[in-house]
């Protein structure tokens, strides 16, 4: 999919639009594009947005750069993904400006890579707890807590939690394991696991059977609609769907992952200063507002951050004491070995003893061929 925007300034009196559309390879989501579309075109911009699902970003995005042809100006990509970019000589350093410019601690801590900035931080994301002010909050921020608090709600399956390698990692940190192949080989990874797939018990686990491959976050959604769901695992990339935004409640989870979008020019792109033009943009208080004000999603700037809703504001103080994933060219890999070792035991096609084992050897093969 290819969107083109034009808006030629010269027709308002100002400078004349480039010649060139500044090219732009996005991981926004349909709705998150056709406000991108609006936006730009008032603030003046000439841009050819191009889209590419974020599942499937990480892969095609270094494809693309290393091939060093057809280059876009600008990338968003996930902050996981940055530490790879970077060893392999793919990006290029933003500009003083924006280095220095008044990003919060946590956004500025993302663009790092080999002690040096190379990103622009779009926006901070990571798991919190959303509940209905009704609701009581969990005693505390752990997963056992929040484990508590759910099955004294009195619902069917109260806990709304996603089977997927992300949403274990709170549960491998309580149990010592970080996200990381030297550190899977723990015992701690199986009872982890085996702690996590309880929840999905069908003799009165707390969270409901996963649905379809690919219909999480809808079936999440319509679940939290029909008051199916007390406690939510999720983050801001699901907010933005919430109605009554002014009743929810957001708590932290302990060792919860911690993350972003960020903007790269690469190497070889043929307009860096006009990619770096469009990031300074689209990271305005303004444009920021605009996008957080529509989805929830949380700004990088302190001044933005600063005029941002209740919600966000409270999403933000959520994640203050989530944690980083290991910032290593390997993290993004790590999630290929994990999801389906925790889907297997989750559907009980695997113990727990066997789906680690299997995600032991595939990121020992990671490790050896970095």
């Amino acid at each position: 999919m290819r969107l083109l925007v034009f808006l030629m300034i010269a027709a308002c009196g100002g400078e004349p639009a480039p010649t060139h559309p500044i090219r732009f390879l996005t991981t926004f989501n349909p709705r998150e594009t056709e406000l991108f579309n609006a936006t730009i075109a008032e603030r003046g911009l000439h841009v050819d947005a191009s889209l590419v699902p974020f599942a499937r970003g990480h892969q095609v995005i270094m494809e693309l750069l290393r091939a060093g042809k057809d280059c876009p100006d600008l990338i968003r990509i996930d902050a996981t993904w940055l530490p790879g970019l970077v060893a392999a000589k793919l990006l290029q350093a933003p500009p003083a400006e924006l280095q220095t410019a008044a990003w919060s601690a946590i956004a500025k801590e993302m663009t790092i890579a080999e002690a040096a900035p190379w990103a622009v931080p779009q926006s901070i994301d990571g798991l919190v707890v959303v509940r209905l002010a009704s609701t009581p909050a969990p005693a505390g921020p752990s997963v056992q807590e929040l484990a508590q608090a759910a099955s004294r709600v009195g619902l069917a399956h109260p806990l709304g939690v996603r089977v997927d390698g992300y949403w274990v990692v709170p549960w491998l940190r309580e149990f010592g394991v970080e996200l990381a192949p030297a550190e899977i080989a723990s015992d701690g990874a199986v009872h982890a696991l085996r702690e996590f797939a309880a929840l999905f018990d069908k003799s009165g686990g707390l969270a409901a059977a996963p649905p379809s491959a690919g219909s999480e976050a809808p079936d999440e959604l319509r679940r939290w609609n029909a008051h199916e769901i007390a406690y939510w695992v999720t983050g801001p990339w699901q907010l933005a769907d919430l109605r009554d935004r002014d009743q929810i409640e957001v708590s932290a989870l302990a060792h919860a992952p911690r993350g972003g979008q960020l903007l790269v020019v690469p190497t070889c792109a043929q307009q860096p200063a006009e990619g770096w033009r469009l990031a300074k943009e689209l990271t305005s208080e303004q444009v920021s507002l605009i996008f957080s004000d529509a989805f929830a999603t949380i700004p990088t700037l302190d001044a933005a951050q600063t005029h941002a809703t209740m919600l966000v504001q409270h999403t933000l103080a959520a994640l203050a004491s989530a944690e980083r994933l290991p910032r290593t060219q390997v993290t993004p890999l790590l999630f290929d070995d994990l999801n389906p070792a925790v889907a297997a035991v989750v559907n009980g096609d695997a113990t727990p003893e066997e789906a680690i084992a299997g995600v032991r050897r595939g990121w020992h093969r990671l490790e050896s061929t970095k």
